[in-house]
């Protein structure tokens, strides 16, 4: 089968990899300074996690500089939705070559996009082997050689910032499953399948306990709890291969962009402490965290969908870029670290070194 390009996919992997090194970046770096705190660190463990996500506005509507600063800070906070966009994508992706190549065994397959992850990734293992203070500085001390060893399969996440790699290689793996289910169902009950084993995996899970800083503990670093988004991208490679315009006139729909940005509204608030628990006989139940990954990445795809489509025909420089941009995303994902943290540990120390002399 002859391939077709789709060039707002490239676009949206370039955007949603500047998106997420966007966030990282200024939670990171220029929040933490902004508030009069060291370091993100001593930042987090002072307001939470869920701040850093809940705390949209941080100055009032009061002056122009305030008000630049609160839309900056709305935009870059949302780049963790960068993440459902590059699962989607991810589904878009893996479906779209099989489709491509319905001879080639499933081994050969699976080995040929094992071998796009792996060199990058063993070298930055290396990497941060030999750097120390990442196993006791980083994360809250989470790390320990057990982490390492298990990051060899991707069971862990000894390079900063990649916990994205634990679901992705859980798709890989359970591909051919998926791939079935792909032309043995309709889309929509494909959709439906997705749903009714992804919210009530993330519902119990919930519910009997979860823990952000260890992987094999976090719900979000299983596959299970990006089913929908995930199936969502197989999908529509499904429909793209038999009719491209189909898809790009359904993803246009004003009625479409209208319902994205009506589950992407719902889906941030899902997010919210104030929304996310039901109260049900003294039980506290998280229906809404349990859903929201779903609502926020089919909102958030077809919103960023139509401003890359749009970006397209209003600037060639910047489609170049984000293009450029999307065939790098996965080492600028991996490496995004070394800049955010390893350069400013660095720098500090030569810093404190120099105040001695």
């Amino acid at each position: 089968m002859k391939s077709n390009r789709f060039q707002e996919l490239d676009m949206m992997r370039g955007f949603a990899a500047c998106w997420v090194v966007g966030i990282h970046f200024w939670t990171w770096i220029i929040i933490p300074q902004f508030l009069g705190y060291n370091n993100y660190f001593e930042y987090i463990k002072a307001v939470g996690q869920a701040s850093t996500i809940a705390k949209f506005v941080p100055l009032p509507f009061n002056s122009v500089g305030n008000i630049i600063f609160d839309l900056l800070n709305i935009f870059f906070i949302l780049g963790y939705q960068g993440v459902h966009i590059f699962f989607v994508l991810s589904g878009f992706g893996l479906a779209y070559s099989r489709i491509l190549k319905p001879d080639e065994s499933w081994s050969l397959f699976i080995k040929r996009k094992f071998s796009r992850l792996y060199p990058t990734y063993f070298i930055l293992y290396i990497f941060c082997l030999i750097v120390p203070r990442l196993r006791s500085d980083l994360f809250f001390g989470m790390f320990d050689w057990v982490s390492f060893w298990r990051s060899l399969i991707f069971l862990d996440k000894a390079i900063p910032f990649s916990w994205f790699m634990f679901p992705l290689i859980q798709f890989y793996l359970c591909f051919f499953l998926l791939f079935k289910w792909l032309y043995k169902f309709s889309i929509r009950r494909l959709l439906v399948i997705s749903l009714a084993i992804q919210i009530p995996y993330v519902f119990l899970y919930f519910i009997l306990g979860w823990n952000l800083y260890r992987p094999l503990l976090n719900v979000g670093y299983l596959a299970s709890s990006r089913l929908f988004e995930f199936c969502l991208g197989m999908a529509m490679a499904k429909v793209y291969t038999r009719n491209p315009t189909l898809l790009i006139n359904y993803l246009t729909k004003p009625v479409t962009i209208a319902l994205a940005i009506f589950c992407e509204i719902v889906g941030i608030m899902c997010t919210f402490k104030f929304a996310n628990h039901i109260i049900f006989w003294g039980w506290s139940l998280p229906f809404a965290m349990s859903i929201y990954d779903a609502l926020i990445g089919f909102g958030i795809f077809v919103i960023i969908f139509n401003i890359c489509r749009k970006l397209s025909d209003f600037s060639a420089l910047i489609t170049k870029f984000l293009t450029w941009i999307a065939q790098i995303s996965y080492e600028l994902y991996l490496t995004q670290f070394i800049g955010l943290i390893i350069i400013p540990m660095f720098l500090l120390q030569l810093f404190e070194v120099s105040l001695h002399f």
